[in-house]
């Protein structure tokens, strides 16, 4: 298969929720893609065209940087699936769905698959409160696992150095896309409505983001790679995703965002997600004290 492999996985996903029904004849698909926001509220049309759904792939255990992804007879591959908020109340029949996606298969020919084990995690809920801003800084490393898309992709590509390196995201650019991300997923799959308007909303956020401003770029070894998905059938192009891979490192972070970090490791951010894009992992760089000489 010559496609980024999250495609895979949720076009296949996506056929098979047609599939399964729940208890009144609904189809699972029917679920992920009914906007659950009334047509009153301040984010409805704006959402309407497209909006998060509450279900995500990581796939970044599976071996997504070879050019092509090759199924190897009697080995095991791993991907984890992620439900948001409200949507774990049809947990039986996204597993349903996965079954139903394993037994019809990937590729060209097409492969079946034997669904080994399912491993389920405890819930992990959000921990972040308003805070008072604190003075207290570290050092953060961000590993890209997948590519990471936080601006549009344009379609007219330059040739200068600033067309290549103004994608470079800033730790505030990363962290705006983590809050907005965050606060619309809260207002879709919990009973958190949010704020009472958009301005409210902006506002909130904006005074949240204050302190990330003070956050420098220390070191950038990134990589800008790009993926096709699978294409429908009959089409001759395919969606083009892009993003960078690799590591960032950001001094004088402000230590309150990092419930936020470490909460939107399960999330995901930027462009693509349900394609499987925008994994990353935080940790946090300890400075070493210098060891006194025992000699003199």
């Amino acid at each position: 298969m010559k496609f980024w492999i999250g495609a895979v996985l949720r076009n296949r996903f996506l056929y098979a929720a047609d599939q399964v029904l729940d208890e009144q004849g609904l189809s699972l698909r029917r679920h992920i893609d009914t906007l659950p926001l009334p047509q009153d509220h301040f984010l409805y049309k704006q959402l309407q065209g497209g909006f998060p759904k509450g279900f995500l792939f990581d796939c970044s255990t599976l071996p997504y940087e070879a050019p092509g992804f090759t199924l190897e007879e009697n080995w095991i591959y791993t991907f984890s699936l992620v439900l948001i908020g409200n949507m774990v109340v049809h947990k039986q029949l996204f597993i349903e769905a996965l079954r139903v996606m394993l037994q019809a298969g990937f590729g060209h020919p097409i492969v079946p698959l034997t669904l080994v084990d399912i491993v389920e995690t405890p819930p992990q809920s959000c921990p972040i409160v308003p805070c008072e801003s604190s003075d207290a800084v570290t050092t953060l490393e961000l590993l890209l696992k997948t590519p990471v898309c936080l601006f549009p992709v344009s379609k007219k590509e330059g040739n200068g150095f600033q067309s290549k390196m103004n994608g470079i995201p800033s730790f505030c650019q990363f962290m705006r896309s983590l809050a907005y991300r965050l606060v619309t997923l809260s207002i879709l799959y919990t009973s958190n409505w949010g704020p009472l308007d958009k301005e409210q909303m902006d506002r909130q956020i904006d005074q949240y983001l204050q302190s990330s401003e003070q956050a420098l770029l220390l070191r950038a070894d990134l990589r800008w790679e790009k993926r096709r998905n699978t294409p429908k059938k009959g089409a001759n192009v395919a969606y083009i995703m892009g993003g960078y891979t690799g590591r960032l490192v950001f001094g004088q972070v402000p230590t309150h965002y990092l419930p936020l970090l470490a909460f939107a490791e399960a999330l995901g951010v930027g462009a693509d997600i349900s394609y499987g894009l925008g994994s990353f992992l935080i940790r946090k760089i300890e400075r070493r004290r210098n060891r006194p000489d025992r000699s003199s």
